[in-house]
């Protein structure tokens, strides 16, 4: 039920604490942005990001009736799920990037893209597996119109006219 979530989430935050924590302490000094207009436009970025984050897991957590859909073998498709298919660890990539941002060091900015391939290959493996396993086409078709990990506003679908 949980899926590879929990392992992720635990294992970027922690490797998001102990970038900020070498941040901080200045062992990577040599990639931290002094005051300019890029400083503050990462620290600005990075709490809008953060900001998106929280909208993203609030929507998914309160805004969604997963836990219904799941219940009752439905796939979630509307409210956020139209927006992006995994908005759950969405939220938590988002929000580590957000905290990585504000650290404004170039080196850290390289752990969001880690985080995302991790991310990636974790779900298209394991969740995603069974997703297309459990619902075939329907989940196929979803997938093929919505972003796995960043949230897009929805895709029209093309219907056809009637003449």
């Amino acid at each position: 039920m949980l899926g590879v979530g929990p392992i992720y989430v635990s294992g970027i935050f922690t490797v998001t604490i102990a970038a900020s924590l070498v941040h901080f302490l200045g062992w990577i000094a040599n990639g931290t942005i002094g005051n300019s207009w890029v400083h503050n436009l990462m620290i600005a970025a990075g709490l809008v990001v953060m900001v998106v984050a929280v909208i993203v897991w609030v929507s998914a957590v309160f805004g969604s009736h997963m836990v219904e859909s799941v219940k009752t073998g439905q796939l979630m498709t509307s409210g956020i799920y139209a927006w992006v298919r995994h908005p759950v660890y969405s939220s938590f990539l988002l929000l580590n990037c957000g905290l990585l941002l504000i650290q404004v060091n170039w080196w850290l900015l390289t752990l969001p893209l880690i985080y995302w391939v991790a991310l990636t290959v974790l779900v298209k493996h394991t969740e995603e597996r069974w997703l297309e396993n459990e619902f075939g086409d329907e989940y196929i078709q979803y997938a093929a119109r919505v972003n796995r990990i960043f949230p897009w506003p929805p895709q029209r679908l093309n219907k056809p006219r009637e003449s």
